[in-house]
C-alpha cells in the first residue's frame, strides 16, 4: 500500500461525514414535518377538535420540504443513476406543490422512486432488497390507483404497510426488538377489535389506508416501532428519520403522501443502507 492510498480515506472522509450530517438532519426535519400534518389530520377529525387546524397548508409545506430535501440529496448523491432519480422526485414534487400538475408529477415521482432503487441495487442484500420493492411498488400501485385505477387502492395500501413492515430489515433488528414490535402488534389489533370504526377511521384519515385488514395494520405498526427501537438504541439517526418519513406519509396514494414517501426510502437505501 503507498502513502497516497493511505492518505485518500483520511481526505475523503471530512466531506462524506459532512453531507451525512446535513442529510439526517435536513430529513428529520421533513420527518417532523409530515407527522405535524398526521397530527392534525388526526386532530381535525376527532369529535371534540377544533374545526380550523390548517392541514392543507401543512401539506403543502412538507410536500415542497420533502422535494427540496430529495433535490439537494439528488445534486449531492455520488451514485448518477440514483443522483437522477432523485432530481425527478425532487423537481415534480416542486412542480407538484406550487403549480399542480398532478398526473405528470405521479408519473415522474413514481419513476424517480424506482430509479433510485436501481441506482442502489448494489447496496441491498437480498432481504432489503424485497423490502426496497415493496415500497417501491407501493408508490407506483398507490398513485396509480389515484390516477386513473381506482380498484388498484387496496393493493397499494397493502403494499405500502407491508413495505413499512419490512424496516427493520434495514435494521438487523434482534430478539429484543422483535419482541416490542410483537407487542405493539398486539396491542394495535386489541384496540382495533374493540373499536372498529375508530380505528379504521384513524388509519384512512392519518394514513390514507383503504382496504386493508386490521392484521396488515398492526404488522406496520410492529414494524416502526421495532425498527425505531433499534435506531434509538443504537443512535442511527437516518434509520429512524427514513422510518419516520415511512411511517407518517401512509399510503402514498397522493403527491403530498408519495413524495415524502419516496424521500424515506432515500434516506434508507442512501444514509442507512451504507454506514
Amino acid at each position: 500500500m503507498t502513502a497516497s492510498e493511505i492518505e485518500r480515506p483520511a481526505v475523503a472522509r471530512p466531506a462524506s461525514f459532512g453531507r451525512r450530517t446535513v442529510a439526517i438532519v435536513a430529513t428529520t426535519v421533513v420527518a417532523l414535518a409530515v407527522g405535524a400534518r398526521f397530527a392534525a389530520a388526526i386532530l381535525v377529525n376527532a369529535p371534540a377538535a377544533p374545526a380550523t387546524l390548517p392541514r392543507e397548508p401543512i401539506a403543502g409545506v412538507t410536500t415542497g420540504l420533502a422535494a427540496l430535501v430529495a433535490l439537494w440529496l439528488g445534486a449531492s448523491e455520488d451514485d448518477p443513476l440514483a443522483g437522477v432519480g432523485l432530481l425527478f422526485v425532487g423537481v415534480f414534487g416542486l412542480l407538484a406543490a406550487a403549480v399542480g400538475l398532478a398526473t405528470p408529477a405521479a408519473v415522474a415521482v413514481a419513476t424517480g422512486t424506482g430509479v433510485v432503487a436501481v441506482g442502489f441495487r448494489r447496496r441491498l442484500t437480498v432481504w432489503t432488497g424485497a423490502a426496497t420493492a415493496l415500497l417501491v411498488a407501493a408508490v407506483a400501485v398507490a398513485l396509480a390507483a389515484s390516477f386513473g385505477w381506482p380498484e388498484l387502492r387496496p393493493i397499494g395500501s397493502t403494499l405500502a404497510l407491508l413495505g413499512i413492515a419490512a424496516t427493520p430489515l434495514f435494521a438487523g433488528a434482534g430478539p429484543r426488538a422483535v419482541g416490542v414490535g410483537a407487542g405493539a402488534f398486539a396491542v394495535v389489533v386489541a384496540v382495533g377489535l374493540a373499536n372498529p370504526f375508530v380505528a379504521g377511521a384513524t388509519t384512512l384519515v392519518g394514513s390514507g389506508v383503504v382496504g386493508t385488514s386490521l392484521v396488515v395494520v398492526g404488522l406496520a405498526v410492529a414494524g416502526v416501532v421495532t425498527a425505531a427501537s433499534v435506531a434509538l438504541r443504537e443512535q442511527r439517526f437516518a434509520l429512524l428519520a427514513g422510518v419516520a418519513l415511512l411511517a407518517f406519509a401512509g399510503v402514498p396514494a397522493t403527491l403530498p403522501r408519495a413524495v415524502p414517501f419516496a424521500l424515506g426510502i432515500a434516506t434508507l437505501l442512501s444514509l442507512e443502507v451504507e454506514r
